[in-house]
């Protein structure tokens, strides 16, 4: 399956958050599901977000965020917002 990108999506995702989300494309592709990412450095987004840094990504909610948060592991946080959801590469 493939990556989609929301037209207007622009900026470059940092090699941490890249590589998470090349694990998620791998689990996709097994599961026969698209990942469509709405953001990435562009839009407003809240104070202290990793957006604008490219350590963060939101995308439509047809893979399970409960599912993301596994694939990714603890490196990740993976919120379930009301319209998308938020990943994040923030290591503690």
């Amino acid at each position: 399956m493939a990556v989609w990108y929301k037209e207007g999506v622009y900026g470059e995702l940092q090699t941490e958050a890249a590589q998470g989300l090349r694990k998620l494309k791998k689990y996709a592709w097994t599961a026969g599901e698209d990942i469509f990412i709405t953001s990435v450095r562009e839009g407003t987004h809240s104070a202290g977000s990793l957006h604008p840094l490219g350590y963060a990504w939101d995308m439509r909610k047809n893979i399970d965020a409960v599912m993301v948060d596994s694939i990714l592991g603890p490196d990740f946080d993976v919120v379930d917002e009301t319209n998308h959801i938020h990943v994040e590469y923030d290591p503690k």
